[in-house]
Order: C-alpha cells, then sequence, then structure tokens
C-alpha cells in the first residue's frame, strides 16, 4: 500500500506543476486548457479508487487542491498570461475648468486613429462621444469643418427643399480612364489580387474608390472578374493576447533554385506584415537584420515563432537576450504549425512569387539562363533583385491597408487590428527593454498554432510544394527536430570589373525603360544583358 500511496503522492506533484505551466502559458487556449482539466479529472479518478489508503487529512487537501484546478482551469480559458508590458496608453485625459471636466485627447494617437475610422468607431475605443472627438480633431486641426448637416432650399411653389449632407469620408474624384490606367498598373504587378487587395493597394496610393468603381474598372481592364467571384476563405481560429505578444517568421524557398529567398515577420494577434524583405541569402545575420528594422518601426514582441532553420538562431539569441530564457521567448517547431506565417505565404506567392518563378523559367526554356551557372545567376539577381523586393514591399503595404473578413466582427485592416489592439488589449514591445515576469512557457511547441490549419488542403498543398524538407527527417517517427536544418543560399561573387558593371547598367538605360513594371519589357532586359556579358568573354 505505502508504494501505491507514494506513486500517487509523485502523480500528484507533477500534475501540480503541469497546471501551474498551464495557467501561465496557455490562456484562452480553449484545447490546451480542456486536455489539461481531462488530465485532472483521470488523477480524481484515480484518487477515488485508492482513496482507502490515503490519510484522512491528506485525502481532503488533495480534493480540495483539485477542486481549485479546475475553477483555475476554467477561467483561465477566458484571460491570457501575456499580459501588456506596460500601462494602458494616456489616450483620453480629462481637466478641471471650474465646472464640467475638459476631456483631452492624445493628438497624435487622435490623428493616426481617424486615418483608420470615423468619430462613431472610436466611441468605444476613447470612452467619449463622437461629438467630442470630432470637436478635438477640429480643434488640433487635424480635419476640416464640416457642411451643414441639412441646407433648406425655397422651391418655387414655396415649399422648402432640405438636403442632408453626406458624412462619408471622400472619395477619390478620379475619371475612370485614370482609374483604368492606375488598376492596370496594379495588376501588372500583382496579377491575382482580388477586390479586397486592389482596394487596400489603391488606399495605400491614397485613392478612396468605391468597390462598385473597382469592380466595373476591373471588368474594363480584365475582362471577367473571375478573382471577384467565389473565393474561397481560410479561416481557423486563432487566439493571442494582443499586438506584438507573437511574431511569427519564416523564410519562403519558392525562389531558392535561383538563389533567392524571401524572409518576413508578421504580427499574429493583427495579421501585420512587420517586416518582409526579398535576399540573395539565407544567412541568419540576413535573418537578424530584417528583425532588427521591423522592431525598430513596430516595437519588439513578447515571443517570437520560427522552424528549426539555422539562419533563425541570431534572432533566437536576440529574444532570449532581450525577454529572458526559459519562457518561450523564441518558440522553435515545425513549419507546418507555423500556421499564420504558411498562410501568408499562400498569398505572397500568388501575388507576385509566382509571376517571378514563371519568369525566371520562362528565361531557362527560352532565353538562354542555366541557374546551376554561377555567373547567370548574378546577373539574375543584378537585374531582377530590386524589382522583386519593390514587389515584397508595395504588396506587404497593400496587404496591412486592405480588410479582413472575420467571422463575427467588422471588416478591418491589419494596420487598423495592430493600432488598436495597442490601445485596447494594453501596448507591448512599445518599451524595448521592459522584460514580462511571471510568464513562463512549459510546451512552446503547442503555443500560437492554428489546430485546424491540417484541414485545409489547399493551404497543405501550397506547404508542402514550398517545403519538401520538412519532411526529411533521418527518422520518420520523430516528433520534433533535434538538430537546426540549414537551407544554403549564397549569392555567387560579381564575375565582371566594377568598369564592366558600369557599362552594362549605362547601356541597358541608354536602351530600355529599366523602370518599367512589364515582364515584356523586363525579358528584352534579361537579353540584352545577356548578349553585353557575352561580348565581355569575347
Amino acid at each position: 500500500m505505502s508504494e501505491q500511496l507514494e506513486n500517487l503522492r509523485q502523480a500528484y506533484q507533477i500534475l501540480k506543476r503541469n497546471v501551474i505551466r498551464t495557467l501561465r502559458t496557455q490562456r484562452g487556449a480553449d484545447t490546451q486548457l480542456t486536455y489539461q482539466v481531462n488530465e485532472v479529472l483521470q488523477f480524481s479518478g484515480a484518487i477515488q479508487i485508492h482513496r482507502a489508503i490515503i490519510p484522512a487529512a491528506e485525502l481532503a487537501t488533495v480534493e480540495q487542491s483539485i477542486t481549485e484546478m479546475i475553477d483555475a482551469l476554467e477561467e483561465a480559458r477566458h484571460e491570457s498570461s501575456d499580459m501588456p508590458t506596460g500601462p494602458s496608453l494616456p489616450v483620453v485625459s480629462r481637466t478641471s475648468t471650474g465646472g464640467r471636466p475638459r476631456v483631452e485627447i492624445d493628438p497624435e494617437i487622435l490623428r493616426q486613429a481617424l486615418a483608420l475610422r470615423g468619430p462613431s468607431h472610436l466611441e468605444e475605443v476613447f470612452g467619449v462621444g463622437a461629438r467630442t472627438i470630432r470637436r478635438r480633431a477640429l480643434e488640433y486641426g487635424l480635419v476640416e469643418p464640416g457642411e451643414p448637416v441639412y441646407t433648406d432650399t425655397p422651391q418655387e411653389d414655396g415649399s422648402i427643399s432640405r438636403t442632408y449632407t453626406s458624412t462619408s469620408a471622400p472619395v477619390s474624384t478620379i475619371s475612370d480612364d485614370e482609374l483604368d490606367s492606375l488598376l492596370a498598373s496594379i495588376l501588372e504587378t500583382f496579377p491575382n489580387f482580388g477586390r479586397r487587395m486592389l482596394k487596400g493597394r489603391l488606399r495605400n496610393l491614397g485613392h478612396r474608390v468605391p468597390r462598385d468603381r473597382i469592380a466595373a474598372s476591373y471588368l474594363r481592364v480584365h475582362g471577367s472578374p473571375g478573382a471577384f467571384g467565389a473565393r474561397f476563405i481560410h479561416r481557423t481560429p486563432y487566439t493571442v493576447a494582443g499586438a506584438n505578444s507573437l511574431w511569427h517568421h519564416d523564410g519562403q524557398h519558392g525562389l531558392i533554385r535561383f538563389k533567392i529567398v524571401i524572409h518576413c515577420f508578421i504580427d499574429g494577434k493583427s495579421r501585420l506584415v512587420t517586416g518582409i524583405a526579398v535576399n540573395d541569402n539565407n544567412r541568419a545575420q540576413t535573418v537578424l537584420e530584417l528583425f532588427q528594422d521591423a522592431v525598430r518601426r513596430y516595437g519588439l514582441p513578447s515571443r517570437v515563432r520560427g522552424d528549426h532553420g539555422a539562419e533563425n538562431i541570431l534572432v533566437a539569441v536576440m529574444m532570449e537576450t532581450e525577454r529572458g530564457v526559459e519562457r518561450g521567448s523564441y518558440i522553435w517547431g515545425r513549419s507546418v504549425n507555423n500556421t499564420r506565417i504558411e498562410r501568408l505565404w499562400y498569398d505572397v506567392t500568388h501575388a507576385f512569387g509566382f509571376k517571378w518563378k514563371k519568369f525566371f523559367t520562362d528565361l531557362e526554356v527560352n532565353h538562354g539562363l542555366n541557374p546551376t551557372v554561377p555567373e547567370h545567376i548574378w546577373l539574375l539577381h543584378h537585374l531582377f533583385l530590386p524589382s522583386i523586393q519593390q514587389d515584397a514591399l508595395e504588396w506587404a503595404e497593400a496587404w496591412n491597408q486592405h480588410d479582413l473578413q472575420i467571422r463575427g466582427e467588422r471588416t478591418r485592416s491589419p494596420h487598423d487590428m495592430f493600432f488598436f489592439s495597442q490601445l485596447q488589449d494594453g501596448p507591448r514591445g512599445l518599451e524595448r527593454m521592459v522584460v514580462p515576469t511571471d510568464d513562463e512557457v512549459a510546451d512552446p511547441s503547442t503555443y500560437g498554432i492554428d489546430w485546424d490549419v491540417a484541414d485545409d488542403p489547399a493551404l497543405m498543398h501550397h506547404f508542402l510544394m514550398q517545403n519538401p524538407e520538412e519532411w526529411a527527417d533521418s527518422n520518420p517517427f520523430s516528433p520534433n527536430a533535434h538538430d537546426l536544418s540549414e537551407v544554403v543560399c549564397e549569392a555567387p561573387e560579381a564575375p565582371f570589373t566594377a568598369e564592366q558593371i558600369a557599362y552594362l547598367d549605362h547601356e541597358l538605360a541608354s536602351t530600355i525603360d529599366l523602370t518599367s513594371r512589364s515582364m515584356t519589357v523586363r525579358k528584352l532586359v534579361w537579353k540584352e544583358a545577356f548578349a553585353i556579358c557575352s561580348a565581355f568573354y569575347e
């Protein structure tokens, strides 16, 4: 009996540690909390079976602890362990005026908020009325005085005609021809953009265009709008505490045959692309520099999730240095579990990645490109790497401004969600050196995963095509990668002198419009450059 009692005592200690860790790391994660509740219930059943061998006082303590564990786990389903790293931002204050306190709103925050939402949608955020918000915006010079709410116009028969002024945001006054030209330019760069991404890109360029005008222009420019028809929307449950709670990052190898890797960071809460870069290498220093640039713009996240790639090691070192060790500051896991960024790669590929892969393949089949020849790869990078980077940055700007349709919520852009999460969920990462306390991660591999993503055949097919090495472990039954994997990608050295490269650039600029976004013109650029480079060897 003593051995059974000792086993129960040891099992209780293990269960206690697991529950404490789950409460610290998985608040709001329904699947993991339910699993932990089931473990507690199973232990409770074992206690009831063997209660005869347990001292009465000890039995009462254990039963009370089990009840408290279950209550705490149930309560945690509605909370989050990733607390804000500082107090709420001082957006609204009240000052004494001898009468009713005057409401003050931070001018800079109000300016940014009004760029995303109108006064009526800011009432809940600021806790003051829309009219107060409007008055402060007028006082700060953030908006122009509006037209009268209505205008009365006397009619010939003596009656009065009342016309109400629209309060909707002003729309762009560009003509249909100008809109068609603008849309044609966008679709030349991003041929698979749908209506929302087109609207986001137009908004990023400073144009507010109604949906019906965009649809009509698309018809004129592109013909039958297949991309505007029934579109499969990929939705799976996902929950983190707030903006900058968890970033996801990865490298996309769709163009690795041509020694090109796309690296990207995305905020899990808002889906905001915080950093994206097209690189000619897969070095850890390159990934770190992109991360540091993103941190300067958006703040330091509480955690970052990435795969077991060796290129991620310096980001992991920085996160554990800044945020602490043994808390999951950097979460290592398989790419297939890094679902936020894998979803994004699906959009990146269809927006501009496939366009470039198709272009390079055509150069290989029909225009002399040999990807195994370092000199050819150097020329490819010299001619087109800046253009791919330009596509990536413009796509990210459009993505951050485009409206996402989220079930049960109003449509909001990633920029909108990131900004207002800092106000409503509490600021995170704005002070780089603030280290969250009491936030240990017991099982990093389960944090920040969309568990239903494996049911999406389109996303899984895309993932397997882009990450064939994911399933190439030496032990096919191993649940985790024990060693860092390395996808080698190094840019070749320039095969020509600085004078020859300057001559090449001058000859191309004098005969071809190098600013053109047309893939046909870019094909001509390759052919001319190929001929000039061939002449260097004669």
